[in-house]
């Protein structure tokens, strides 16, 4: 044998390959993504006016919303529905709601007790 093909120095350590899916800095990046969209259920409501959705201050505070709010309900198929409505906080809505309008639910064709995606809405 030659002086370099099978011998190693002492101090050289093998080197382990790991994915990239096993490293722990991947875990650290994927618990700080932020979450901007949040499911929630879609209540019928007498005591709310029209164009407004009434949300939980602390739902809000975490989704980043403000003055309005975007519903995306999914319809059978492949059709997308969105309404922006303008958000009033309230501390009585439960975590898991929106309430809106009942006539205005109506109207839309929204079902009570529906799953909406609700979000800040979205530039375009």
């Amino acid at each position: 044998m030659s002086q370099g093909e099978g011998e190693r120095k002492p101090e050289e350590k093998p080197k382990l390959l790991i994915p990239s899916f096993l490293r722990p800095d991947t875990y650290i990046k994927e618990e700080r993504k932020e979450v901007r969209e949040r499911r929630l259920r879609v209540r019928r409501r007498d005591d709310v006016e029209e164009g407004k959705a009434m949300l939980n201050p602390q739902i809000a505070s975490e989704l980043g919303i403000a003055g309005k709010v975007e519903l995306v309900l999914v319809g059978g198929g492949s059709r997308e529905r969105r309404y922006v409505m303008d958000v009033v906080l309230n501390d009585k809505v439960p975590r898991g709601e929106v309430w809106c309008n009942a006539n205005e639910l109506r109207r839309l064709g929204i079902a009570d007790n529906s799953i909406a995606t609700v979000r800040a809405p979205r530039q375009q």
